[in-house]
């Protein structure tokens, strides 16, 4: 091989070298574009996930600020006529000192709510797992808002045919009922009727809460477990509430591997379907 050819060699090897470097290089370059497109859709999501968090916030201080200044406002007022003895005769004090205990009452029902959901997102709740019979639990809470139904005249029906028991929470699984058939009476015009069953399948134990009440709009019935949202009626019948009641039962269902679902028709009512593992 002479000189001319090997300097060629020379050449094409440098030339070759050079092509392995720059495809390298572009291969490099590809690589960190993929890695910034990745980093930037990351602090994509994060910033988005930052707003949410930032609006649920504001939405928290909102509505925790507006239902608790309502109270605070009464108790306030009812205060200060006391203190200036404003009242005609005992029996109006009488029935503005209940006005007061009312108002503190749903104070503390808010903050509980408000707490609980804490709890559950930060993963502080506790469940204790026991068997429970929900027939037994069940008939109890009918029998502690006895007083709500018979205030607003309202049927409380009951058709416990479950024997056996579920594993669950006993304390959250009342509240889990409380609030569900609360909700029934509370969003039942007065002389309606609220159905309470139970009944045992092969897997689960099934408890159907049904009323005759005022029904969710058709348009509103896919936030109805989010957090703060009461549809407009409701608003309009019961204009006191956290809208906290059915996020906290649907991850109380969850959290014992149960499932909840409802039907409803606005002028209708709304039955409430929850299905909780039963003990083998």
């Amino acid at each position: 091989m002479n000189e001319q050819e090997i300097l060629v060699q020379k050449l094409q090897e440098e030339l070759d070298a050079c092509k392995k470097e720059l495809s390298d290089l572009t291969l490099d370059q590809q690589n960190a574009a993929k890695l910034l497109i990745r980093r930037d859709l990351a602090l994509s999501r994060a910033n988005e996930q930052l707003k949410a968090l930032d609006e649920a916030k504001s939405k928290f201080i909102s509505v925790a600020a507006h239902q608790l200044r309502t109270p605070l406002s009464a108790i306030k007022w009812i205060l200060h006529m006391i203190n200036l003895g404003q009242f005609k005769d005992e029996v109006e004090r009488q029935d503005f000192l209940h006005k007061a205990t009312e108002s503190t009452d749903r104070m503390i029902s808010l903050v509980n709510d408000l707490l609980e959901v804490d709890h559950i997102e930060s993963g502080k709740d506790h469940f204790a797992f026991l068997p429970v019979d929900c027939s037994d639990l069940i008939s109890a809470v009918v029998s502690d808002v006895s007083a709500l139904a018979e205030e607003r005249n309202i049927s409380v029906a009951t058709d416990m045919k479950a024997q056996a028991k579920v594993v669950g929470d006993s304390t959250k699984l009342r509240d889990l009922f409380q609030n569900l058939i609360e909700n029934a009476i509370k969003y039942t015009s007065p002389n309606g009727t609220v159905r309470v069953s139970s009944t045992e399948e092969d897997t689960c134990v099934s408890i159907v809460i049904q009323d005759s009440g005022i029904g969710i709009p058709d348009d509103e019935q896919d936030q109805i477990f989010s957090k703060f949202f009461r549809a407009p009626n409701a608003l309009k019948t019961q204009t006191v509430g956290s809208g906290l009641g059915l996020f906290i039962a649907k991850e109380i269902v969850k959290r014992h591997g149960g499932k909840i679902w409802f039907e409803s028709k606005v002028g209708t009512g709304t039955t409430f379907f929850v299905n909780l593992p039963k003990v083998q």
